[in-house]
């Protein structure tokens, strides 16, 4: 069999069909993050981006394309400067140093240098201090184990645990890049992953919003996240990383006991068996986004908060079930019964500040959380 773009003797097979030898495919590979980055016309030369890293198989091949095409000549070139941040505080103390000193072991080996930053520290302690570059950072007083990151979802259920997970990380990554003062960040994720991310997100109720959790820019925020390996399959990374003998480390920071993990699941089984299925999901991702564009943003996500109107929504119909639901015999509907959110209180509210200062997600999150975690959502609802 033989290589179909050159037509030498081909060795890897790509969705069961593609024959590749080794030279095209990385051509190939190389192609996918360069045409994604060109075509999109967002990045004008010498930009500073902030590449977020994670020590998992998409990173290392991010870094490694990232070095591949700072080095190429001056037509091919990559002319943006890059900054390279991981983040901590999402596990055992034990594993975050593994993962963090194998992620400044792999920016070294590029002469690249890295921030370690702690989620905890940042995030909820509010501190702007970018720690020195390629250092780990000690978390071991009161007040980190108070705002520790893992403690406080362990009191959320596994779905919106991970949903507010990768919220607080996507805020912490625009305030670290704004510390760098870089207008973008560069983000891992393959089309497998937003494969996985849309129909979670469909599912958990973020269907609005797909446009900016899928799709190449999230620009919700004038600082910008990018993915320029969208178009880049699972398959091509373990090709990738065996061809290049890329030291990784194997991470699924998503739990078992939860929707995520089930779709996942889902989408890894159609990776395998229906392999075009993927990619054409991602690809209708890309032609979806919200008809109703608001100035209001949820105080959370930042996403566009739509207000109420005339148009009886999903969420008010099952406000209403409820509050039927628990009517006493003979109880009648009048203005002391009401749903909630129709009458604009929120205390027993189903979906509490929805379209005032959360989207819907978020709301049921601030629910979920027992509406008192301060560490989660203060200074974020009025006093």
């Amino acid at each position: 069999m033989y290589c179909k773009k050159c037509k030498d003797l081909g060795t890897l097979t790509i969705r069961k069909e593609h024959l590749y030898c080794v030279k095209c495919f990385m051509i190939s590979v190389n192609h996918k993050f360069r045409a994604c980055i060109g075509k999109n016309k967002i990045l004008s030369s010498n930009q500073k981006v902030l590449v977020c890293l994670t020590g998992g198989q998409s990173s290392t091949v991010l870094l490694d394309l990232i070095y591949n095409g700072l080095l190429q000549d001056n037509h091919k070139k990559l002319r943006i400067i890059p900054f390279f941040l991981h983040l901590t505080g999402f596990g055992e103390k034990e594993t975050d140093h593994k993962v963090a000193e194998l992620v400044i072991n792999q920016c070294k080996s590029y002469k690249f240098n890295v921030y370690i930053v702690n989620i905890s520290k940042f995030y909820f302690q509010k501190s702007n201090t970018l720690p020195d570059i390629n250092s780990l950072a000690e978390t071991n007083t009161e007040q980190d184990l108070k705002t520790n990151l893992k403690n406080i979802l362990k009191k959320v259920n596994p779905t919106s645990s991970n949903d507010i997970e990768t919220k607080i990380k996507h805020d912490t990554f625009r305030r670290v890049a704004k510390e760098c003062q870089c207008n973008f960040i560069f983000t891992a994720e393959t089309t497998t992953t937003l494969a996985v991310n849309l129909l979670s997100n469909l599912a958990i109720g973020r269907g609005s919003q797909v446009e900016y959790d899928i799709g190449f820019s999230d620009s919700r925020d004038e600082i910008k996240i990018l993915r320029p390996m969208k178009d880049i399959t699972v398959e091509e990374l373990h090709h990738y990383i065996q061809i290049k003998n890329l030291t990784h480390i194997s991470i699924d920071k998503i739990q078992d006991n939860n929707l995520q993990s089930v779709i996942k699941q889902f989408v890894w089984d159609l990776q395998e068996n229906f392999p075009a299925t993927v990619s054409t999901v991602c690809k209708t991702a890309d032609k979806i986004g919200s008809i109703d564009k608001s100035d209001k943003r949820c105080q959370f996500c930042k996403s566009a908060v739509v207000p109420n109107n005339e148009k009886l929504t999903a969420i008010e119909a099952t406000n209403f079930s409820r509050t039927v639901s628990n009517f006493h015999l003979g109880q009648y509907l009048n203005e002391e019964t009401r749903p909630k959110e129709l009458t604009n209180e929120h205390d027993g509210s189903m979906f509490p500040f929805i379209n005032e200062y959360f989207c819907y997600c978020c709301s049921k999150n601030y629910l979920e959380s027992g509406n008192q975690n301060n560490n989660l959502f203060k200074d974020m609802l009025p006093v």
